[in-house]
């Protein structure tokens, strides 16, 4: 039943409702959830939000999205996100906060689910699912307790990104391109997804995204206008798109990407704290080369490794999917930590190995994996203290751990003796 399936969603157990103490239970997370909610919505400031709310407002308003009108500033997302912040802008700013909070706190429980009911598919008993994703929830928890209190929008293309590889792994190809295409005009992140489904499908697939693209670049467009929808794509293009592709590097502690990594230990890029993580004093000119054939490797292994997936007709597994994540977050020119909430589907897949019978080396290598995602689990501001911290962030532990876990999912994925 569809009320049963909503239900475990949320991880409710539809049996153990005549159960008052589990109800009692049920309505006291979700109490619990709805006044933190509450609080962090009277408590919110400019940042992240502000920027949500006020382009929904000002696309509502038919206003500059792009200019910082009402606060609005470096808005850096699609018109598409914009038209669908109205919806947040239809309430007043610190209760649209609240409920973002709320809806936040529904989706990672959505993510849970949507992560176990991924596995279960690939044939992992239940017994076994629930631990190892109850354990990968634990270590990624860091993740998902910034982007609750920066009251970000990532949990959402996250859920979107499960959903749609649950449709595709259902053989549901047309709503898993409408989830890949919705996530990525809301935030550019996902289209990697689109590169993977492009990859794993044909001629179909790829004449559904066009449409469902079409579909999100239009719509907007004729909204607001034919001349100001124009521009709005204008402004996207100028004030994000561009500077990343004339290479723009954000070298900054906090932000986990490859390009920043590198830049970071390359050039003496000194913090807040005022601490500087030169390791290799190259020149500007060096660091960028470096960074350019790092993401020529990165993005060469990806598309190689998905050819040959599809050349060889190998199943779909959890590795391959790790892998889209990983390859995202190294790739994207900002890399928050909050943007890692999907490193719960990245860890579940560390702690589910794909092989029957894994080698000794499989091991180690998996065992040394874990070991650092343990250690990155508890590194934040408040638990090692600030310094620590931003050495931590400014010698790219964080980034460097992905890359090592981005060449184990490539080396599982193209096994031929991985588990189906």
């Amino acid at each position: 039943m569809l009320r049963d399936q909503l239900l475990r969603s949320l991880l409710i157990n539809p049996s153990r409702l005549r159960d008052w103490k589990y109800v009692l239970l049920v309505f006291g997370v979700f109490s619990l959830l709805l006044f933190l909610s509450i609080v962090q919505g009277l408590d919110v400031k400019l940042g992240d939000f502000s920027v949500f709310w006020n382009a929904g407002d000002n696309f509502m308003h038919q206003q500059d999205l792009y200019s910082g009108i009402g606060g609005a500033g470096r808005f850096i997302y699609p018109p598409f996100a914009a038209m669908l912040f109205q919806l947040l802008a239809l309430f007043p700013f610190k209760v649209a906060a609240g409920l973002l909070t709320f809806f936040n706190y529904v989706l990672f429980i959505f993510s849970i689910f949507l992560v176990r009911s991924i596995f279960e598919f690939f044939g992992s008993t239940k017994k076994k699912t629930n631990t190892m994703v109850g354990l990968a929830a634990l270590l990624s928890f860091r993740f998902f307790w910034y982007h609750v209190t920066y009251i970000q929008l990532n949990e959402l293309i996250f859920v979107l990104s499960l959903l749609g590889v649950l449709l595709v792994l259902k053989n549901k190809e047309t709503p898993a391109v409408i989830c890949f295409v919705t996530a990525t005009f809301i935030k550019v992140i996902p289209l990697f997804f689109l590169i993977w489904l492009v990859f794993r499908g044909n001629l179909k697939t790829v004449f559904k995204v066009v449409i469902v693209v079409g579909f999100c670049f239009i719509v907007p467009l004729l909204w607001r206008g034919v001349e100001l929808g124009t521009q709005d794509l204008k402004n996207y293009y100028i004030t994000f798109i561009e500077p990343f592709k004339e290479g723009r590097v954000e070298a900054v502690f906090h932000n986990h990407s490859l390009s920043s990594a590198i830049y970071n230990i390359s050039l003496p890029m000194y913090d807040k704290l005022g601490l500087d993580f030169n390791l290799l004093h190259l020149t500007e000119a060096a660091a960028r080369k470096v960074y350019f054939y790092s993401f020529l490797l990165l993005f060469g292994g990806f598309i190689l490794s998905l050819s040959f997936l599809k050349i060889s007709k190998m199943a779909i597994s959890p590795s391959e999917i790790a892998l889209v994540f990983l390859t995202t977050h190294l790739l994207s020119g900002i890399t928050w930590e909050y943007h890692l909430v999907s490193m719960l589907f990245v860890y579940t897949s560390l702690l589910i190995p794909s092989f029957k019978n894994p080698s000794t080396v499989n091991k180690l290598t998996r065992y040394g994996l874990v070991g650092l995602v343990v250690v990155n689990a508890i590194v934040g501001q408040d638990t090692v203290g600030p310094t620590l911290y931003h050495y931590f962030g400014g010698f790219g532990i964080l980034t460097w751990m992905m890359a090592l876990l981005y060449f184990y999912f490539l080396f599982d994925c193209v096994r031929k003796e991985q588990q189906r």
